[in-house]
């Protein structure tokens, strides 16, 4: 064949190539743009444009999954098949922030992750975002609830705290946060393909640059500079369960007080914890009167017990925390004759709690539980009938006012600890 002859069939096979390219491509695009939406991940906000670049070969994969879903896969994941998958996920998610760490092939490997603050398209960046995390905070993480919200959809509500690093927040403040997570589920992998956070502390949800709002920043940053300093002693145990932009709702563990009269009842609340006296003009030292029994001049045995914090007052008595070693109030020395303390228990339960800095004085304390009784009000909580709040103190009167911590806290009766309240219309956000 003449060398002209070769050199035309060469270039009639090679427009031929590529026509055949751009028409397979024209296929393939179309097909991916008339997949079911429900059945597509959307492609996120400002990613990267090499995610932009891997989106045609992403999408196309998610179109068979979805063609071969509609003909193979049940309409929903129910019975033994959803027990399975929940017990699943529930005992994987244990392991987020120690050293198993979770299993990334419960996820896809473009599965798109958000919360206020991050956003990723991959199971490598999701998986980089927790490895920090853990590297820096030293978080922990508690699964309080685990419920399908949807056909293919399942949602958490859980609670994370992180402690930051010493250096350079001197001050060493815990940051805390609660909130849920609406998880959605491929049928055909049966992996996760969408992870929505959303933190209860903040009513726009969504990542901050995607959202334009600022709240999810700002509720980061009043924690870390908040200079309010608890004391380095024990103090009762308990686990924040909500937290939102202006109170926590708490769940405490039973402890026991030594427990002790003010001078009248309905005396100063805040005179009393102030350490100062009862609040009534009488000489007698509700705080001094409880510093000596656990000191061991005001018990039969002598015996000295740790300091611990903080001091709770309500009307009409005052109670300093015992350590928790003791479980039993027969395990504590009885007051000498005459000196009125007594060891009491207090039952666990849950609790909203509004904490405030400064000194504690009483129209500082009754402003507290004015406003903390209007947001329970607000968001549907219920005061336990008959129970006084309580007003509880911190530090000692040497703490200079802005770094001083109080609380006031009333108890709380019918919460449900395991519900889920997800924000309204969360569900629409975190799929689209």
């Amino acid at each position: 064949m003449p060398t002209d002859e070769r050199n035309r069939t060469r270039q009639r096979r090679h427009v031929d190539m590529h026509s055949r390219r751009l028409r397979q491509s024209l296929i393939e695009s179309t097909t991916m743009h008339a997949a079911p939406s429900s059945l597509l991940l959307a492609c996120p906000t400002g990613s990267r444009v090499a995610s932009h670049r891997r989106a045609p070969r992403r999408a196309r994969v998610r179109a068979a999954a979805a063609a071969s879903s509609t003909s193979s896969s049940p309409a929903r994941l129910e019975g033994e098949a959803l027990e399975a998958y929940m017990a699943r996920m529930a005992e994987d998610l244990t392991h987020l922030f120690d050293e198993q760490g979770i299993d990334r092939d419960l996820y896809e490997s473009d599965v798109s992750f958000e919360d206020p603050l991050t956003k990723y398209d991959n199971i490598d960046g999701y998986l980089f975002n927790i490895g920090m995390l853990k590297n820096v905070f030293t978080p922990t993480y508690t699964m309080h609830a685990i419920e399908q919200t949807g056909d293919w959809e399942l949602s958490t509500r859980w609670t994370m705290e992180m402690n930051l690093p010493e250096f350079p927040f001197v001050w060493r403040p815990k940051l805390t946060f609660t909130g849920t997570s609406v998880m959605g589920i491929n049928p055909a992998t049966m992996k996760v393909r969408t992870h929505f956070d959303t933190w209860d502390a903040i009513d726009t949800q969504g990542f901050f640059l995607k959202s334009r709002s600022p709240e999810g920043v700002r509720e980061v940053f009043q924690q870390i500079f908040d200079f309010t300093k608890q004391p380095n002693l024990e103090t009762p145990r308990y686990q924040v369960l909500r937290r939102y932009a202006a109170y926590e709702v708490r769940e405490y563990l039973p402890f026991l007080v030594a427990e002790t009269r003010t001078a009248a009842e309905g005396a100063s609340r805040a005179a009393a914890g102030g350490m100062t006296g009862g609040g009534d003009g009488s000489n007698f030292n509700p705080f001094g009167t409880l510093a000596g029994y656990i000191f061991g001049q005001g018990n039969q045995t002598g015996e000295t017990m740790q300091m611990t914090t903080p001091v709770f007052t309500s009307p009409g008595k005052m109670q300093f925390v015992l350590p928790s070693k003791y479980t039993d109030p027969s395990q504590l020395p009885p007051p000498k004759d005459g000196v009125p303390v007594k060891v009491t228990r207090v039952q666990g339960g849950v609790y909203a709690a509004l904490r405030f800095s400064g000194i504690a004085t009483d129209a500082a304390a009754s402003d507290a539980e004015a406003r903390l009784l209007d947001l329970i009000k607000r968001d549907g909580l219920t005061r336990e009938t008959g129970a006084a709040s309580s007003l509880a103190q911190y530090n000692d009167p040497a703490t200079p006012p802005p770094q001083r911590r109080n609380d006031v806290l009333v108890r709380l009766e019918g919460f449900d600890r395991s519900r889920l309240d997800l924000p309204e219309g969360i569900q629409s956000l975190a799929r689209s």
